[in-house]
């Protein structure tokens, strides 16, 4: 039996992925970028052209430091998710042979709970009569709730590696799905252990993955702002809370969309820079 398709859904099918790249991503970043270059007096926005919103995240201390520790702790939370998910997909796939499937699942299952849902979970776990201080005060390690676990850049980054891993597990495993069983016979017939296989075939093989999710953890890090304003505290303002504060509090608009577009520019930078490892397949392997 034919199936028929209503004339909506043939009119969506045939717009072209140009037409949705125009309208959900170019032309709201034009008017980002245009914004950025008009000022703000009070609630009346001057669209009369200036700089000083760059100049004034340039020259003062405040914007750009927040920018650098944000960055650095985006680093952090990107290279302690390659070291939990890499293991644990290389696992997955190689390791594993009954109940692959249900334990890739299980590692990706994470994505289907609302976020907000995992940010109030994480705080239930590391409160102050959270799950973490009660297993504590159970054992006799501590005497009272420590509150150490929460609103500082430790709840961030646990809390934001969590989110993330996924997000590089999934990428990592596709790498190492990609990678040819015969390539790993024929280097085990020339005499290599698996760990020469595993550093000579395996990783380079692999590095597109890495990269790819590298580039996943980096960036949803820098520009969360939800997780540091819930966990963060007064010492976990982010480069993301100081735009949402001009968004919202503030209502400087052109100034949260400097430094909306100043972020933007980095991201893409870093995109750009390491798109080559992340498409590229098989490119690192040694001669």
């Amino acid at each position: 039996m034919k199936r028929h398709i209503s004339p909506s859904a043939e009119f969506i099918k045939g717009v072209p992925i140009t037409v949705w790249l125009l309208s959900l991503v170019i032309i709201p970043l034009t008017f980002t970028f245009i914004m950025s270059f008009y000022s703000s007096e009070g609630l009346v926005i001057d669209r009369n052209f200036t700089l000083k919103n760059y100049k004034l995240f340039f020259t003062d201390p405040l914007y750009y430091k927040i920018l650098f520790k944000s960055i650095r702790l985006a680093l952090v939370i990107a290279i302690i998710s390659l070291a939990a998910s890499y293991p644990l997909a290389y696992m997955v796939s190689f390791k594993i042979e009954r109940g692959k499937n249900l334990l890739f699942m299980l590692c990706i299952i994470p994505l289907w709970v609302s976020y907000l849902v995992r940010i109030i979970a994480w705080r239930a776990i590391l409160g102050n009569r959270g799950v973490l201080n009660m297993i504590l005060l159970a054992l006799g390690v501590i005497e009272k709730p420590l509150t150490i676990f929460l609103y500082n850049h430790f709840a961030i980054a646990i809390t934001l590696t969590y989110i993330c891993i996924p997000f590089v597990f999934i990428p990592i495993y596709t790498s190492l799905e990609k990678i040819p069983r015969n390539l790993l016979d024929a280097s085990n017939d020339l005499g290599a252990n698996e760990f020469r296989a595993f550093t000579n075939v395996i990783l380079p093989l692999s590095l597109p993955g890495l990269v790819t999710g590298f580039i996943f953890a980096f960036i949803i890090a820098l520009g969360d702002y939800i997780i540091p304003l819930q966990l963060g505290g007064v010492q976990g303002i982010m480069f993301g809370n100081l735009i949402w504060s001009q968004f919202g509090f503030a209502f400087n608009w052109p100034l949260g969309a400097a430094l909306g577009f100043v972020l933007f520019i980095i991201s893409v930078t870093i995109l750009g820079s390491t798109s080559k490892f992340g498409s590229t397949e098989g490119g690192f392997l040694g001669e």
